[in-house]
């Protein structure tokens, strides 16, 4: 018998094999960004969101509901150098968006996933560099994470320094909860001038103004979301849609634009606030999607590296 895996891999690129997304992979590497030295390199992160409320359609039914969503995350991680190039990191990720929809909408009250996140990367040479992240760990729809919510999905990336202001990178993105179970992925960084960067591509697109050291504003899109195994009893169908033993991929697209500030040597701020273009819970599996029109959202972020 064909895997549920094996099956969504082949699907997902014989339908989008030609799709070429472009991601801020420079991001993703560790590649020319770790501490010099041995000795550890730690963060801590916390981030709240809020997308307001906004009619949501139904294939055949406008307007079928209202839905806003409230997005927590934490995250940590510490990166150590094993030797010269080479490079290994370890964390967890806790993160959980709570969706408060009317009840003709077959929408999960809760996604939420907590995973384990574990990279390494290895210089090749001078311009290159290579890195693997994997994140196993639990991602469901429901009220309490089962086995079946388990995945491990991640990140192999190349990433080539083409000068020092310039860089970019091409990989694959796996992830088999996914409708792109399996995707090529491209991305580059930029930084014109000491005061500008600026990066193409996803979890996060945008442009940065340095106004002082310490003092940051941006600008751009960003994508928020994820696949995720259904296991929530109060969502079992819609209308002759049965929502048994599924997945639900949920994407949320903003643009918008905020602040970074450093409050201390170690400690910095990130307020953002704009417009959500796009959301949408997609039920690729049975062909549902709940689609939602636009509406404001508001981010906060504060992260601590020691």
């Amino acid at each position: 018998m064909v895997s549920p895996v094996f099956r969504s891999s082949l699907r997902s690129l014989v339908r989008r094999g030609s799709v070429v997304a472009c991601l801020a992979a420079a991001f993703a590497s560790p590649a020319w960004a770790q501490p010099a030295g041995r000795g550890p390199a730690s963060s801590i992160n916390l981030t709240f969101s809020h997308s307001a409320e906004s009619d949501a359609d139904l294939p055949g039914r406008p307007a079928a509901g209202k839905l806003s969503v409230d997005a927590w995350s934490v995250s940590g991680k510490t990166t150590r150098m094993l030797r010269p190039g080479v490079f290994v990191s370890a964390g967890g990720t806790w993160e959980r968006f709570e969706v408060d929809a009317t009840s003709a909408l077959p929408v999960p009250k809760k996604l939420q996933s907590a995973a384990l996140n574990l990279s390494g990367a290895m210089a090749l040479d001078g311009d290159w560099m290579v890195s693997l992240t994997v994140s196993p760990g639990f991602y469901a729809a429901g009220s309490s994470p089962g086995m079946d919510g388990f995945n491990a999905p991640g990140l192999l990336l190349g990433t080539r320094k083409i000068s020092p202001t310039f860089s970019v990178a091409v990989g694959l993105r796996f992830d088999a909860f996914s409708d792109n179970s399996i995707l090529p992925i491209a991305g580059f960084r930029w930084q014109p001038a000491p005061e500008w960067t600026v990066s193409l591509g996803a979890p996060r697109t945008e442009v940065v103004y340095k106004i002082r050291e310490g003092v940051e504003l941006f600008g751009g899109g960003s994508m928020e979301g994820g696949g995720f195994a259904i296991d929530d009893p109060q969502l079992r169908s819609s209308g002759t849609i049965s929502l048994r033993d599924t997945y639900v991929d949920y994407r949320e697209i903003r643009a918008g634009g905020g602040v970074r500030w450093a409050l201390a040597e170690t400690v910095s701020l990130e307020i953002e606030g704009g417009w959500v273009v796009d959301r949408r819970f997609d039920y690729y599996e049975r062909s549902l999607e709940v689609k939602t029109d636009g509406a404001s959202f508001w981010h906060v972020g504060l992260s601590t590296r020691f």
